[in-house]
C-alpha cells in the first residue's frame, strides 16, 4: 500500500487514546490552497485609499499592542462584534493564560528561585511571543472587518503587513466557504510557524529561557491552559497542560485541541459568559478568587494584577522574513482534521496543585 504524504504525517502525530479525531479538509481541498499559497503574486499597486487605510491599522494595532491586558481585551471586543471568527476568542483566552504565566514569575514561589535578571529574560520572552502573535494576526483581523463594513476586500495588504502567504488563500477559502474551522486552524498554523521562524529559530533567547521553560513545564506544571467554565464560582476549569513548547507541529496540534475544549458545547457558553464578565487582569484571581489573591495576604496564593509588576516593553522589531517560503504540502497537513479531546477537565487536578501551595505557605 502506498501512503501519501499526508497519510505519512498523520501517522507521526497520531492523537492520544482521549481525542476524537474528525476529518476537515480533502486532500484535493488541501492542495489547490497550497497551490493557491505558492503562486507567484502579480505586482502589487497600493492606491491612496489603500494606504490610508493600512495607516489606520497601523496606529489601531500599536495602541492595542501595549501589553499583554490591552491585547487580551482587543480579541473579545473583536469577538464579541464577529463571533464567526472563533479564532479571536480562542486567542483571547490563551492570551488570559499567557498573563497568568507573566505574573505567576513574580508570585511568592517563583521569583524566590529566580533571580532578577532571570525573571525579567523570561518575562520578556513571553512578552515578545504574545505581542508578535498579535502585530501579525490583529491587522488581518481588522482587515476582515473593513471586508465586512465596506464589502472591499483589502486583503492585498497582507504583504505590507509582513503576513504570511498562506494566509492570503486562507481568508480567500473562509470568504468563499464560510468554513470557520479552516480558518481557525489556518490561524493557528500561521502565527505558531511564525514565532517558530522569527523568534525561536530567528533570533537568539535570552540565556537561562530554555532551562526555565523545561522546569516551568515538565516539573513545576505552571504552564497549563485553563479556560474557566461554570455557571458561577469557583468555576471548572478546562484545558490542557503544556509540553515541548520548541516544537512547532506539537504546539499546533496543542492549538486544535485546544480549539475542540473551547468550543466544546459544554464548554463554550458558560466560558463566553466568563469572558465577557470578567476583565482580564493578569492576576489568577480572576478565576479563583478563593485560592488566588491580588494582595499577598496570609491564606491566600499571591497573584499580582499584570499592570502591578511589569512595565510596558517598548516597541519591536523582527525579521519579515516569510516562514511558508519553501515549504512543501506536507506543512499543509493540519487542515486535514479537527481535534475534540474526550478528557480536559483540569479542575481536580489544579485544586490538588493549589491546595498543596496554601499548605505550604502556612507551614
Amino acid at each position: 500500500m502506498i501512503y501519501s504524504p499526508f497519510q505519512k504525517f498523520l501517522n507521526i502525530i497520531k492523537p492520544g487514546n482521549n481525542d476524537h479525531t474528525r476529518p476537515l479538509l480533502k486532500e484535493e481541498s488541501i492542495c489547490e490552497l497550497y497551490n493557491q499559497a505558492i503562486q507567484d503574486p502579480a505586482p502589487i499597486v497600493y492606491f491612496h485609499q489603500d494606504l490610508e487605510l493600512y495607516e489606520r491599522i497601523v496606529m489601531k494595532v500599536r495602541d492595542a499592542n501595549l501589553n499583554n491586558v490591552t491585547r487580551t481585551a482587543s480579541y473579545i471586543d473583536f469577538f464579541n462584534k464577529h463571533p464567526e471568527i472563533h479564532w479571536s476568542f480562542l486567542a483571547h483566552m490563551v492570551s488570559r493564560n499567557a498573563g497568568y504565566h507573566m505574573t505567576d514569575i513574580r508570585n511568592n514561589l517563583i521569583s524566590h528561585v529566580l533571580s532578577k535578571k532571570e525573571q525579567n529574560a523570561f518575562f520578556s520572552f513571553l512578552e515578545l511571543c504574545n505581542a508578535a502573535i498579535f502585530q501579525d494576526a490583529y491587522p488581518q483581523l481588522l482587515l476582515y472587518e473593513h471586508w465586512k463594513r465596506t464589502g472591499h476586500p483589502s486583503f492585498h495588504l497582507l504583504k505590507k503587513f509582513n503576513v504570511s502567504m498562506f494566509m492570503k488563500s486562507i481568508w480567500n477559502d473562509f470568504l468563499t466557504t464560510g468554513n470557520k474551522q479552516v480558518l481557525t486552524i489556518g490561524l493557528i498554523m500561521n502565527e505558531q510557524h511564525m514565532i517558530q521562524k522569527r523568534i525561536l529559530t530567528g533570533m537568539k533567547k535570552p540565556i537561562g529561557v530554555d532551562e526555565w521553560l523545561f522546569l516551568l513545564q515538565d516539573r513545576l506544571e505552571f504552564t497549563s491552559i485553563l479556560f474557566p467554565y461554570g455557571k458561577q464560582s469557583p468555576f471548572s476549569l478546562a484545558g490542557l497542560s503544556v509540553s515541548h513548547f520548541e516544537q512547532v507541529k506539537r504546539r499546533i496540534l496543542l492549538g486544535k485541541r485546544l480549539y475542540g475544549i473551547l468550543f466544546h458545547h459544554s464548554v463554550f457558553p458558560t466560558a463566553y459568559s466568563f469572558a465577557i464578565h470578567h476583565c482580564h487582569s493578569g492576576s489568577r484571581s480572576d478565576y479563583w478568587p478563593h485560592i488566588y489573591s491580588k494582595e499577598n495576604k496570609k491564606n491566600r496564593l499571591y497573584s499580582p494584577t499584570l499592570c502591578s509588576v511589569w512595565d510596558n516593553m517598548p516597541s519591536f522589531t523582527l525579521s519579515s522574513s516569510d516562514w511558508f517560503t519553501d515549504q512543501n504540502i506536507e506543512v499543509m497537513a493540519p487542515l486535514m482534521t479537527v481535534k475534540v479531546p474526550d478528557r480536559f477537565s483540569m479542575t481536580k487536578k489544579w485544586k490538588a496543585l493549589t491546595s498543596f501551595l496554601v499548605n505550604l505557605k502556612r507551614d
